[in-house]
């Protein structure tokens, strides 16, 4: 049982404090200069924000549905392509939308809306794939409406612009037939209360049937990605390859799986290919929990990058190790199948709930801890700890691509503070000669290599690098950095169809 904030017997903590984190030199005298992007203030995750039902007006539009100065042009536009599961489908995704600039994650945005369970497969496929392309393009989206209209909706009729940009995805994205793109998009936006809007509509998306291919043409994909990000990604890792990180972003991820065991039989069942002799690729757009043994808890879906930071705990059989911050509990379903004995550990109950409901579909048995990590004590050393710790998330954005919308430049700084508490608190809890696997989903230097640096720096020979081997990364030892780290970058995967972005690295206690 875990013991409280002020039992200290056999933690040793290092005492750097988070504020002497320092850049590298040759990069923070090129770091990025601050512009208007970056001055916005992050959004808050709002979880347990209701998401309005399909249909309800989100606006005043100067009429409303109930007035009779209705607008002819619209209505007249609206045509027999129009069915009601079309317009469903797309109020669905509006919602969404909604209230995703509000501040609340896709995935909890699209798990809460009551609509989602009332469309057939396809629609539910495609209530998806509309919202994620309009998240991953709304750059080159918004470069091309912005000349097409002389004053954008703003204030009330705000949101107007999302059904606008809907509109654009399905028509130069997503090639939806013109007819339907237009019908429906007007049709949407007299349902969602901007009923003077509906002639606005009608004419930015007929001047998209006619010109949209060539607006198109002018954009690039690397233009979906904040100035932020796209600057520190040229600065890091030059244009080419931020470019292709951002060309592998627009595209639907596949579908990787990890399995307990018999990656091979499982392959061949689940019609893919196995990538390194673990994870299994296919492409798949619908709910995995509908394939072949899912529902047994055979298999559990987690990138191949992300499975890459447990395999480099070997020999786990019997040992004790924790995991840090482990849900949704892939990596914790990792260690288990390979033999230890795990404390999974995680600040946030809906997501340990979750990692409860992985682990019985898995049947897979572990000891779970709601605590935040850095007021956390072992009842004594432990031989591993797995630490994937909280970052921004940067190299999902193919999976998540809400975050394009929701990160900044100022949240690097205060996850740089919770990593540096969480990792350095976490290796006062090794045995001599433990490991510890620090790991980000992040691309960003600040988030992985910088924080690995300034330990190293602050440890005076307590704890060391254990360089990662080409045996020990297999298809990722093209991603070994000089230090012995791995630095994962998508865009040294185009081969395999690319991989989530991370940063890994393995650390022992010394004495």
């Amino acid at each position: 049982m875990a013991k409280g904030p002020d039992h200290t017997d056999n933690v040793t903590k290092l005492d750097k404090p988070v504020l002497r984190l320092k850049t590298p030199t040759k990069r923070s005298a090129a770091a990025p200069s601050k512009t208007r992007s970056d001055q916005k203030m992050p959004r808050h995750d709002k979880t347990n924000q209701a998401i309005p039902p399909a249909g309800r007006p989100r606006g005043k539009s100067g009429a409303s549905t109930g007035q009779n100065s209705k607008s002819d042009k619209g209505k007249n536009a609206a045509s027999k392509t129009t069915t009601p599961s079309t317009v469903k489908s797309r109020s669905i995704v509006f919602d969404i939308l909604t209230a995703v600039e509000d501040g609340t994650q896709l995935d909890k945005a699209l798990a809460a809306h009551d609509g989602m369970a009332q469309l057939d497969s396809r629609d539910r496929r495609f209530v998806q794939l509309l919202a994620t392309t309009y998240l991953r393009r709304r750059g080159q989206i918004e470069k091309i409406l912005s000349p097409l209209m002389t004053r954008r909706p703003f204030g009330a009729q705000a949101s107007a612009n999302i059904i606008l940009g809907m509109g654009a995805a399905q028509l130069l994205f997503l090639k939806t037939g013109a007819h339907a793109a237009v019908d429906s998009t007007v049709e949407l936006m007299r349902q969602a209360g901007f009923e003077r809007l509906c002639g606005l509509a009608n004419a930015v998306m007929r001047r998209l049937t006619r010109d949209g291919e060539t607006l198109l043409a002018t954009t690039e994909d690397a233009e979906n990605l904040p100035d932020w990000l796209r600057r520190s990604w040229q600065h890091y890792w030059g244009d080419a390859a931020t470019n292709s990180i951002a060309g592998l972003a627009m595209l639907p991820p596949p579908l990787d799986i990890s399995v307990a065991k018999d990656a091979a039989a499982w392959a061949e069942k689940l019609d893919g290919q196995v990538l390194d002799g673990h994870t299994i690729r296919r492409e798949f757009d619908g709910d995995p929990a509908q394939l072949s043994g899912f529902a047994e808890g055979a298999w559990w879906v987690q990138d191949a990058a992300a499975a890459m930071p447990a395999r480099l705990l070997d020999q786990l059989d019997g040992k004790q190790v924790i995991d840090l911050c482990a849900a949704p509990g892939g990596k914790t379903a990792q260690l288990i199948a390979a033999g230890a004995t795990v404390t999974a550990i995680d600040s946030n109950r809906k997501r340990l709930d979750r990692l409860r409901r992985n682990l019985k579909r898995l049947n897979m048995p572990a000891k779970l801890v709601l605590s935040d990590g850095r007021n956390f004590v072992p009842d004594a050393p432990v031989d591993a700890i797995l630490l994937d710790a909280p970052c921004s998330a940067t190299g999902t954005v193919r999976r998540r691509p809400d975050i394009l919308g929701r990160r900044t430049s100022a949240d690097i700084t205060s996850l740089q503070t919770i990593q540096w508490e969480l990792a350095t608190t976490a290796l006062g809890w090794l045995k001599p000669g433990g490991q510890m696997i620090y790991a980000t989903c992040s691309l960003q230097p600040e988030e992985g290599e910088d924080i690995i640096a300034a330990i190293m720096d602050a440890a005076d020979g307590r704890y060391a690098l254990a360089p990662i081997t080409p045996a020990d990364a297999g298809l990722f030892a093209r991603s070994i950095t000089e230090t012995g780290c791995l630095r994962i970058l998508p865009s040294a995967y185009e081969d395999i169809g690319g991989v989530d972005g991370f940063f890994v690295a393995r650390l022992m206690s010394v004495t």
